[in-house]
């Protein structure tokens, strides 16, 4: 029977897939999801399982379940899921809506709420600081930890999503840096997983695509938001597509060409040869300038550009999409394209630096010091230029892609400069980096509105914007923590089904979006009668396949 994996509590609750493998004994794997954009759950399934076989081992018989029940759990949650989907499209458009910055109507920016809602998080997180060193795990407390890391990016998704709420363009520069920072963690964390386990097999490769672009592709459906406007998930996937196709071939290389070079097990703890990793970069850094770096463009737009690899592998498809589609997803994409060489350049020496880090002394530090500080100094001149400090940063785009992680090396020396801190982290902040896809995404729909062009209102008046912001916040904040769950229950539903049932759901979603896209694509009123019809029509079906495919499972 189709089942799914429910919110199990572990260490004093939350879902299995929130919280960190604690007690196990011995250091936790690292999974190519901990430093990107999408954690929040993305566990090895592999190792879920192993743990699941050994606690069916040692624990007693459970009580019998009624036949049925996780069937019912699973129908539970996809109707919880369609439930959210519908609350982002009402918060979307047709809830009441003030003009952004939130808290002035006389500003065309508020750039003051945003520093008070940095400011007043740093101040708070520093009640609520975890240890993360521990006996049982001794690699949670290092250089650049997972919790660390999900701190990191929870401090710039808070920034990114108070960025379009106050409307605080003075911070366009930093805040693009943070964008390049998600994919510089993209290419760190996908090669400290490959280069640590080898496992480039398609499992892996859906796991990840599936939690990138699932939530992201039903709230695209459900709003009719482009794909390409929630670009983080765009940059997230190609960048990790990239690597894996980078660092699986490399990987071939070694397994039928340099048979000298070892397989990597994380179980033994054997990473990948120095040569295999460079290998591996040096595919990157080849395919991602082939892609990206020709033709020399003007404000980076492809429309009189020749052809190059870059049409054939996006350009062309893209535009049978749509030209807004294949335009900003150039611009996106354009802006980060080196920003995962870099951060797949440092987990090839991750393993050495961690090492040796704790150890240096103040002297041998200082050099790393001071070549972060000049690399940031470059970046601040760079951005402060005339040239490119002005006109709302669109001159700006054109360097980005050459500074963006400048900053990087500054910021994570300084973060780890001592035990102190780098054995802590601030709880508020990791969490909601565990939950950053979700604060991404859900941003646009149920704290921001009209295409992120206005905020949302409960109290339909611009003079209640503060407490708008806190009704609405907390509100966000709770479908945030709800689509997390939900989505990591399908997944499970999913992932344990059989492939007949997988393929025949993926044929039915496939076909009948064809022919609804298509009936509509060319009609000039989509919500005429005949339209409701067809809708009616595919609903009813898709209802009676699902109520009958329930009962067969609860006869089971």
């Amino acid at each position: 029977a189709v089942w799914a994996r429910g919110p199990a509590p572990r260490g004093g609750g939350g879902s299995r897939y929130s919280e960190y493998h604690t007690g196990r004994g011995q250091p936790a794997a690292v999974s190519s999801v901990a430093f990107s954009l999408y954690d929040g759950g993305d566990s090895d399934d592999s190792e879920l399982e192993d743990e699941d076989a050994v606690a069916d081992a040692e624990a007693p018989a459970p009580p019998r379940k009624r036949a049925g029940a996780k069937t019912v759990a699973a129908c539970l949650a996809a109707f919880q899921l369609g439930l959210l989907l519908v609350l982002a499209e009402i918060g979307d458009s047709r809830m009441p809506a003030g003009y952004i910055p939130a808290g002035t109507v006389v500003e065309t920016e508020n750039i003051d709420l945003w520093t008070f809602i940095m400011l007043s998080l740093a101040f708070a997180s520093l009640w609520c600081l975890r240890s993360v060193a521990s006996e049982a795990d001794p690699a949670a407390a290092c250089f650049l930890s997972r919790a660390q890391a999900n701190e990191w990016k929870g401090w710039m998704q808070v920034a990114f999503v108070a960025y379009h709420y106050t409307n605080a363009q003075d911070v366009y520069v930093p805040i693009r840096w943070c964008v390049s920072a998600y994919v510089w963690l993209t290419g760190f964390g996908n090669g400290v997983y490959f280069w640590a386990s080898a496992d480039f097999s398609a499992k892996r490769f859906l796991q990840q695509i599936w939690r990138m672009n699932f939530l992201c592709a039903l709230l695209a459906l459900a709003t009719n938001t482009a794909w390409i406007d929630y670009y983080f998930v765009a940059l997230a996937t190609v960048h990790f597509v990239l690597i894996f196709l980078c660092l699986g071939a490399t990987r071939l290389l070694g397994k039928y060409v340099f048979r000298g070079w070892p397989t990597p097990d994380r179980k033994l703890g054997r990473e990948a040869c120095d040569a295999e990793k460079a290998v591996g970069w040096l595919l990157l850094v080849v395919l991602t300038c082939l892609l990206w770096v020709p033709p020399q463009l003007n404000n980076m737009q492809r429309n009189s550009a020749p052809k190059t690899p870059y049409d054939y592998v996006f350009q062309t498809w893209l535009k049978d999409i749509n030209h807004h589609t294949a335009n900003y997803f150039w611009t996106r994409t354009r802006m980060d394209y080196l920003s995962s060489i870099h951060g797949l350049l440092f987990a090839a020496v991750y393993a050495r630096f961690r090492d040796w880090w704790p150890k240096a002394s103040l002297a041998l530090r200082a050099p790393c010091y001071a070549v972060a500080s000049a690399l940031f100094a470059v970046a601040v001149y760079v951005a402060k230029m005339p040239k490119y400090c002005c006109n709302s940063g669109a001159d700006y785009r054109s360097v980005n892609a050459y500074v963006d992680t400048l900053w990087i090396p500054l910021y994570l020396l300084l973060r780890n400069s001592t035990p102190w801190l780098m054995h802590r982290v601030s709880a508020p902040m990791e969490w909601i980096g565990m939950h950053s896809l979700e604060f991404y995404l859900l941003q646009f729909h149920v704290f921001l509105t009209r295409k992120s062009q206005m905020i949302l209102y409960i109290i339909p008046k611009e003079s209640w914007a503060y407490t708008n912001m806190i009704i609405v916040g907390f509100i966000y904040v709770c479908l945030c923590v709800k689509a997390l769950e939900l989505t990591n229950v399908v997944r499970g539903v999913v992932w344990r089904c059989t492939r007949l049932k997988v393929g025949l759901c993926a044929a039915w979603c496939v076909t009948f979006y064809a022919i609804f896209e298509g009936y509509f694509k060319d009609t000039s009123h989509p919500c005429d009668g005949a339209s409701w019809g067809v809708w009616w029509a595919f609903a009813v079906v898709a209802a009676a396949f699902l109520c009958a495919w329930t009962f067969l499972d609860l006869k089971a």
